[in-house]
């Protein structure tokens, strides 16, 4: 079985914000040509009508059911998120991260990259939220999020045990200054509570004023974390999060472009909307490809191993160490270090889909292959 390698699905070069993507671009799809659409705005009726017939149709409230029955498996996500996850995913990112130049060049140029779209954001938001009033596509925002609230529920999990723990263990101090941590989980935690907000939303007037909310928590939570946006989500474990932030920017980005009768003040702010993104999407696709490799050369030597039954991820490696992740057996992972009969394994986490490290018994290990090199002692 070859099943939850450490690289993750598709190998070491997987697209881990694919998913977000596909669906921002079926949304925008359902709205239509964006070329036709700034023409009138009755057009927008026609791409419009087939999620008002799904409302008509309650489809709608079906979607917004079938996100909240995902409940229970939320909570067994966030019984993941215990102290020790936590550190171990942190821990992890950060020591990645400090053996690859490039990947820390990366995460700071997208960094300046998302600052800068939000500047222009909050520069032109006389220019969106007039697209969003104009819009009216409250359903469409009330779809999008009842299918996205399990994800984002998962978010608000792993930010909430994050700023506990900054603020429990990391800093143990009297220093009131906020730090970053506790700025971007503060920041996910809001933007859970818009979501669920959104999908529950009563009236298209509702969801749409919401929505703008959420723009403005994303803007205010980013600029204050400004250069330390990438590295400081990569740490917390939410790179999953950035991706679904850049699907909620392109579809803002959607709503804007369709403004009908622009002027010519509104016609050069979405010119530089645009072009804005257009630099996010493509740092955001170098940071993609140097995390790969980062993630590649870091596994590259390593042993391969699968469960041979369940098993329990441990802290430190000792029986009585804090659990990190209770396995599956036929899992796959990776053996970095050995200690006696224990084994320092990393493994995809199947909550932040990052890469983590844990120690696990030897007896629930069997080797898939020779390693290229000899695992460190």
């Amino acid at each position: 079985m070859t099943t939850n390698n450490p690289f993750g699905p598709g190998g070491p070069y997987h697209d881990p914000f694919r998913r977000e993507r596909e669906q921002m671009e079926a949304l925008k799809r359902a709205l239509g040509p964006a070329y036709e659409l700034q023409q009138r705005m009755k057009e927008l009726e026609g791409p419009l009508a087939h999620v008002r017939e799904l409302q008509r149709s309650g489809v709608l409230s079906t979607a917004y059911e079938t996100a909240r029955s995902h409940a229970d498996t939320i909570e067994k996500l966030k019984a993941l998120t215990t102290p020790a996850w936590a550190l171990t995913i942190s821990e992890t990112a950060r020591t990645i991260m400090h053996r690859d130049a490039e990947l820390i060049e990366q995460q700071r140029r997208l960094s300046s990259s998302v600052l800068d779209t939000m500047r222009a954001f909050d520069a032109n938001r006389s220019t969106v939220a007039a697209a969003m009033a104009a819009a009216r596509t409250g359903e469409t925002y009330r779809r999008m999020m009842a299918e996205m609230l399990p994800r984002v529920t998962a978010f608000g999990a792993i930010a909430e045990r994050m700023r506990m723990i900054d603020i429990m263990t990391l800093r143990a101090s009297d220093d009131d200054v906020e730090s970053s941590t506790v700025i971007a989980a503060e920041m996910v935690i809001e933007t859970q509570r818009i979501a669920e907000a959104i999908a529950a939303a009563p009236s298209e007037e509702e969801s749409a004023a919401l929505f703008g909310e959420m723009l403005e928590t994303i803007s205010t939570g980013m600029t204050k974390l400004g250069p330390k946006t990438i590295a400081e989500m990569s740490t917390m474990g939410l790179m999953q999060w950035s991706g679904w932030l850049f699907g909620f920017l392109s579809f803002v980005l959607a709503i804007v472009t369709l403004l009908p009768n622009q002027s010519a003040e509104q016609t050069k702010a979405i010119a530089e909307l645009n072009q804005k993104f257009e630099v996010l999407h493509h740092d955001n696709e170098r940071l993609m490809a140097a995390d790969a490799h980062a993630s590649e050369a870091y596994l590259e030597k390593l042993q391969k191993a699968e469960l041979t039954r369940a098993a329990t991820l441990r802290r430190k490696p000792e029986r009585a160490g804090d659990v990190v992740l209770r396995a599956q057996s036929g899992q796959v992972v990776a053996i970095e270090k050995k200690q006696g009969r224990w084994r320092l394994v990393v493994f995809r986490d199947p909550l932040s889909n990052q890469l983590a490290r844990a120690w696990i018994y030897e007896t629930a290990l069997m080797p898939l292959a020779p390693s290229l090199g000899e695992p460190r002692e």
